[in-house]
């Protein structure tokens, strides 16, 4: 069961990349071209991770490489879906969590690609897991009970908080220190793991996005003004909260 998950996240996560790719650059709904010479790909390049395994990491065309954001976000969705069916098995739980990481996936590649979170990915996948959040409750396979209220609370959680950075951010580094694309991605992340589990992954997103910043300075890439993308370390930081939030949390107060 867990190789299969994995290779239908591989097919879905294909296909979310390519709609990320779609709606960012805002063209026709078709089959995968080229983002630089706009030649169709051959049916093998459809999948970043088949491209990479078959050795066709290049336009047949132009040459340019294949797009590492791409692959980032395919592996994303396959690991999120390999772990959940492996420690959980099959359950609507596990299936509602599946299909909350698709739009992880997708903001993950448009994030790292682009430096945006796009409105069109962000507003249907917040509708979406509110009404789901209100009638069945959190996307995280390890909560035993619930509540109607817990996962609009994590939205809200997950909103003000980030509300606030980017207000105080813009207060001291100015614009664009942080984008109000990682609020409504904080918000949708509250949404799928709710209430309280909402701060455990914001307490890992700061952790990561800790560490990846300091690793940025000492490798004399950046500075402090540097832009320094926040959504993959909310995605990761969700991604670990729906697999693992329960057992953290024991552990801590326990």
């Amino acid at each position: 069961m867990v190789i299969l998950a994995v290779l239908a996240a591989l097919v879905v996560g294909a296909g979310a990349s390519l709609a990320a790719e779609i709606i960012m650059a805002r063209r026709k709904w078709g089959f995968p071209l080229c983002p630089y010479c706009q030649e169709p790909y051959s049916p093998v390049r459809w999948s970043a991770v088949l491209s990479f395994l078959s050795g066709r990491r290049t336009c047949d065309r132009c040459g340019q490489p294949l797009r590492w954001q791409r692959l980032a976000g395919e592996l994303l969705l396959a690991a999120l879906w390999g772990v959940l069916v492996a420690r959980y098995g099959l359950s609507w739980r596990v299936a509602l969590a599946m299909l909350a990481g698709v739009p992880l996936a997708m903001v993950l590649v448009t994030d790292l690609e682009t430096r945006l979170i796009p409105n069109r990915i962000m507003f249907p996948a917040i509708g979406a897991m509110a009404v789901l959040g209100i009638l069945v409750g959190p996307a995280v396979p390890g909560v035993a009970s619930w509540t109607w209220w817990q996962s609009l609370a994590g939205g809200a959680v997950g909103l003000g908080v980030f509300w606030v950075l980017v207000v105080l951010g813009t207060l001291v580094w100015g614009e664009g220190a942080l984008g109000y694309g990682d609020v409504k991605l904080a918000t949708y992340i509250g949404l799928v793991v709710g209430f309280p589990l909402i701060i455990e992954a914001l307490v890992l997103t700061f952790m990561g996005g800790f560490i990846g910043a300091v690793l940025l300075l000492l490798s004399r890439r950046g500075s402090l003004r540097s832009f320094f993308p926040y959504g993959p370390f909310l995605v990761l930081g969700a991604a670990i909260t729906m697999l693992w939030g329960i057992e953290i949390a024991l552990w801590y107060f326990g």
